[in-house]
């Protein structure tokens, strides 16, 4: 079925122990991902728009392509199915508030987790996993060059877009 562009919670789930059902795409990707760990600029460099189209459409059709693809393409996919989903995985109506939290001294932790009690299981679940997954990539960074910040600011954008594709404002994109 398709990946691209449908609702989160439509997509294909694979049961990861600890974590719960997380869509299928995003294990693959990031458990192939996990294997090039090393690559310097993992999600910085691009890949190329012409393989990322064929392998979005050979995903789409239900094939199992990534393991013949290069790192910077899967990369990017991971980024474009975040982007692509119809509404952004951090729930737009909490994005303010999320931000809010974040300025908060010793409260900050606590009041991330009562927000994060207003999202669905699946998204807390999913974002569970993949959090984990990019503090991963973060602990190699002496390899990668990606380090928690490099990797906020590649995320962010494509974690809190609103469907309206305008472009983050500045004063978000710097929150």
């Amino acid at each position: 079925g398709k990946i691209f562009g449908i609702s989160f919670h439509a997509l294909p789930q694979s049961l990861v122990p600890e974590y719960g059902y997380i869509p299928s795409f995003l294990v693959d990707t990031c458990e192939y991902l996990e294997e090039h760990l090393h690559t310097e600029g993992l999600f910085r460099k691009s890949g190329s728009l012409v393989r990322l189209k064929a392998l979005k459409s050979k995903l789409d059709q239900g094939e199992n392509c990534l393991s013949a693809a290069l790192p910077c393409d899967v990369a990017g996919l991971l980024k474009q199915f975040f982007r692509e989903l119809p509404e952004p995985i951090l729930p737009p109506h909490l994005q303010e508030g999320l931000f809010k939290a974040q300025q908060l001294g010793n409260e900050k932790k606590t009041a991330t987790v009562l927000l994060s009690c207003l999202m669905a299981d699946r998204t807390i679940e999913a974002l569970r996993y993949f959090f984990n997954f990019l503090r991963t990539v973060s602990l190699r960074s002496n390899e990668n060059r990606m380090d928690s910040s490099n990797l906020a600011v590649i995320f962010a954008p494509n974690l809190l877009h609103s469907n309206e594709n305008e472009k983050m404002s500045a004063s978000t994109e710097k929150k």
